[in-house]
């Protein structure tokens, strides 16, 4: 085989995987959004024959001589980057048979469905054989791929390129030394903030009208956007000018579907302004999750929580819901959507907050893939680390072990991510801070001068580099947590007058 043959065997057979990687992505918005559920296990067992068949090209014999032969040619930065991330999906897609992963990705599917309806009706029991099988199918994976590898450790490699358990716990040990005193200071400031008026009757078909203003502020463009409804929001991107988000509506919380519509723009965002040139690269969309959440808690937090980005939007509220807001001031309102106390509810949570529940969940995981946690106490476990950390009881399912879908579909060591894409996403606000006048554009409706800097700045790249290397295109300096840490003690010490 020369290069000329094996460019050619990998370009086509990239096309036809790519094809089928669209339809698969399709049909799990549709199912996750429209599809009826009565036909989930029809519709369940065909998505798996079309994995099946996808899988089968990705193992063909000829790709895989052409990608290993490839693999050792100097081809250029764009592709030995694309090369190299093809090389590395292949050494451990050819550790499964065709069975195999069909059976993974049926009992995954049938893991979100059992999970969709354990949360409906408040019922962990119906999931939890369930998870276990996610969790056992999982750790015997990573087993399979790596047997001499950490197995926590090769799933957060999976979401973020080259972080492992020791970084994470160095991280998350920060978290906890300087964010926690805070919090229990804030906490023991007893109804200092009035925020009450958010959580009273919003008609979700109310909200969905007033999502469309918020939608045409921060230009999310349907013709290249498109937004539906789920249990669980999240973005899927077929391509560059094809991505879809969703959002859900809590009828008696305004901000919560405010807050998760802006949080998916800005994965959106970053699927979407890509540099045209990577279109024909698998590196286009596959960036790491902690990249991709930088984007989107950019929005939803170091924008989205701004004053200056309701004063265009904050009069069309209050004509939306008079009956609620017309005595609330604008000032009240950005005051009471950044009240910081410990919830329940991750994707509710504050900024401040925030990451301590995203150490709960590292903990628990870290426990199950060591052998330390046992399976039929996962509940249990959950419900002591929110007591432990927040100082709440857990009154229910659907608000505690059951709030997310990400274990249902064995995305174990995502989570992480969530926090570490916060901190990213602050040494980028602080960057961009000394750049632009955030404040002016947003209260002017200039919000594609904040979404070209971002563009250009750090979504082009896709996924060419690693964080560190974005960062430091970005920022001037590797990733750096102080950012992060600096940010919200500020913030919250000046919004609840704490001192020292």
């Amino acid at each position: 085989m020369n290069k000329k043959e094996a460019l050619k065997i990998y370009t086509e057979q990239m096309e036809k995987i790519s094809a089928y990687s669209l339809v698969l992505a399709t049909t799990y918005f549709d199912r996750t959004t429209i599809a009826p559920s009565k036909g989930s296990a029809y519709r369940n067992k065909m998505i798996s024959i079309i994995g099946g068949e996808s899988f089968q090209l990705q193992t063909d014999p000829k790709f895989i001589e052409a990608v290993m032969y490839l693999s050792k040619q100097d081809l250029g930065e764009l592709l030995n980057r694309d090369i190299a991330k093809a090389k590395k999906a292949l050494e451990e897609t050819i550790k499964f048979t065709k069975e195999e992963q069909m059976e993974f990705s049926l009992a995954s599917m049938e893991s979100y469905e059992a999970w969709h309806k354990a949360k409906l009706s408040d019922n962990y029991k119906t999931f939890e054989p369930h998870l276990i099988k996610m969790i056992e199918l999982s750790k015997k994976r990573v087993n399979r791929r790596n047997p001499k590898a950490e197995p926590y450790n090769v799933l957060l490699d999976d979401y973020e390129e080259g972080m492992n358990m020791k970084k994470y716990d160095e991280f998350f040990s920060l978290i906890k030394k300087e964010l926690l005193p805070l919090i229990k200071k804030i906490n023991a400031k007893k109804n200092y903030i009035d925020d009450s008026f958010l959580y009273k009757y919003y008609p979700a078909e109310k909200q969905a009208k007033f999502m469309k203003e918020v939608l045409k502020y921060i230009n999310f463009d349907n013709s290249w956007g498109y937004m539906g409804e789920t249990e669980h929001p999240f973005t899927s991107g077929f391509s560059r000018n094809d991505v879809r988000i969703t959002t859900n509506y809590d009828e008696h919380n305004v901000a919560a579907a405010i807050f998760s519509t802006v949080h998916e723009a800005g994965h959106a965002y970053y699927e979407h302004q890509v540099d045209p040139k990577y279109d024909n690269y698998r590196f286009l969309h596959d960036m790491s999750s902690g990249m991709h959440e930088s984007q989107s808690r950019f929005l939803e937090n170091y924008l989205g929580r701004r004053e200056s980005f309701f004063k265009k939007l904050y009069p069309k509220l209050q004509k939306t819901f008079p009956e609620n807001l017309k005595d609330v001031s604008l000032e009240q309102f950005i005051k009471a959507i950044n009240v910081s106390k410990c919830s329940l509810i991750r994707t509710d949570a504050d900024e401040l907050t925030y990451p301590i529940h995203i150490l709960i969940r590292y903990e628990i995981e870290k426990e199950i893939f060591s052998g330390k946690a046992k399976m039929k106490d996962l509940k249990k476990l959950w419900n002591q680390k929110y007591k432990e950390y927040l100082g709440i009881d857990v009154p229910n399912d659907r608000d505690g072990i059951l709030q997310d879908v990400h274990w249902s579909e064995a995305m174990f060591g995502y989570f992480p991510t969530y926090a570490f894409g916060s901190a990213i996403g602050a040494q980028i606000l602080h960057k961009m801070e000394k750049d632009l006048d955030i404040d002016d554009l947003l209260a002017k409706g200039k919000f594609k001068v904040i979404t070209d800097y971002l563009k250009n700045n750090v979504q082009k790249y896709g996924a060419l580099y690693d964080y560190n290397k974005i960062l430091k295109l970005a920022t001037g300096e590797t990733f750096k947590p102080k950012y992060y840490i600096n940010y919200l003690k500020k913030k919250y010490s000046k919004l609840y007058d704490i001192k020292g």
